[in-house]
């Protein structure tokens, strides 16, 4: 891994934990390969960009950096989804609590998961049925394989999805800056980023990577 030596903000070494979750996924589908399956996701299929897409505190403002340096126009259009997947979950009764742990009413991570499928909202930087920022994708996404026929995925129930099995290294990244982190959905990026706080900590790379893998040893 190269990682910054200098103090910089957690968002410097996403691109590490990116190589770090890639390395653990192609060892997952190397395992998958010699079992003789294959993996179903192509580009062009885009049931799994309709789930819930979790993201860290860093990721988001990963992100929102991408989503600042997109032209113009790109970027009108993508906000616009944003607002638009904002609505729909303002509608739904599940903004509020997608956006405040506090507000969930006890229910499930699996619970708000289904719910939130089941509205059938695109992630915003789906285009074209594919994922418009490939190589910045979230950790989660990256994390996500199947070898089921693909077309089970668009299924409300996902009756049949056969997953391949990956460590979840994602979930480290939500404590990377505070450890009382919690997950936000990706769809609202966009209105997370309103009340975000913004008191970013710059530490070397090493100690960002240290971190990550303490968090990772806490899962």
């Amino acid at each position: 891994m190269t990682v910054p030596v200098d103090a910089v903000p957690a968002t410097a070494v996403v691109p590490v934990l990116q190589g770090l979750v890639n390395a653990v996924v192609e060892a997952a589908e190397e395992r998958t390969s010699q079992m003789g399956k294959a993996i179903s996701c192509r580009k062009g299929c885009g049931a799994c960009c309709r789930q819930l897409v979790p993201i860290s505190r860093t990721e988001g403002e990963r992100l929102l950096a991408v989503l600042d340096a997109l032209p113009v126009e790109r970027r009108a259009a993508v906000q616009a989804r944003f607002a638009a997947a904002d609505a729909a979950l303002a509608q739904s009764g599940l903004r509020d609590g997608l956006l405040d742990p506090e507000k969930r009413a006890s229910k499930t991570d699996r619970e708000l998961s289904t719910a939130y499928f089941a509205l059938g909202i695109a992630c915003p930087f789906l285009e074209d049925e594919s994922c418009s920022i490939h190589p910045e994708r979230p950790l989660v996404c990256r994390e996500y394989l199947v070898t089921s026929p693909a077309e089970l995925c668009a299924g409300p129930a996902q009756e049949g999805v056969a997953p391949v099995p990956v460590p979840k290294l994602s979930a480290a990244a939500r404590g990377l800056q505070d450890e009382t982190e919690t997950w936000f959905p990706l769809a609202l990026l966009t209105a997370w980023s309103q009340a975000r706080r913004a008191d970013p900590v710059n530490r070397t790379g090493p100690e960002w990577v240290q971190r990550f893998l303490k968090m990772l040893g806490s899962k």
